[in-house]
């Protein structure tokens, strides 16, 4: 149960960040800040919200839940792929940008840290 709540407090969270982050942050903030803040910020909480996902799918049916990096990794590989590579297909705009990849992998990798550094 608490492995639940973990997930969808982050999920929450990486929400509640992308809409203030989008409506309000990026804006108001200039120089580096509000670069990282348009950049990168909302991909980190996109793969940490991405690892919550998979990790609360895999405990509503009854499947062992994401433990590791091992399992981290590949997963957003995977999803930065066919963000990176298939999107500027389909979507106007949308550019190929490899340092994203290391944005969604900081954002698993925060997901594990606060997984494995709840009490149990």
């Amino acid at each position: 149960m608490r492995g639940r709540k973990f997930d969808l407090a982050v999920l929450l969270a990486a929400a509640g960040f992308y809409l203030l982050n989008r409506l309000w942050l990026s804006r108001a903030a200039g120089g580096p800040t509000g670069w990282f803040l348009s950049c990168y910020a909302n991909d980190i909480f996109a793969g940490a919200a991405i690892v919550a996902w998979t990790d609360l799918l895999l405990r509503w049916g009854r499947l062992p839940p994401v433990l590791s990096w091992r399992q981290i990794v590949p997963l957003l590989l995977a999803c930065g792929l066919v963000w990176e590579l298939a999107a500027p297909l389909w979507k106007a705009g949308a550019v190929f940008d490899p340092w994203d990849f290391a944005a969604y992998q900081a954002g698993g990798f925060l997901w594990l840290a606060g997984q494995k550094s709840r009490p149990r």
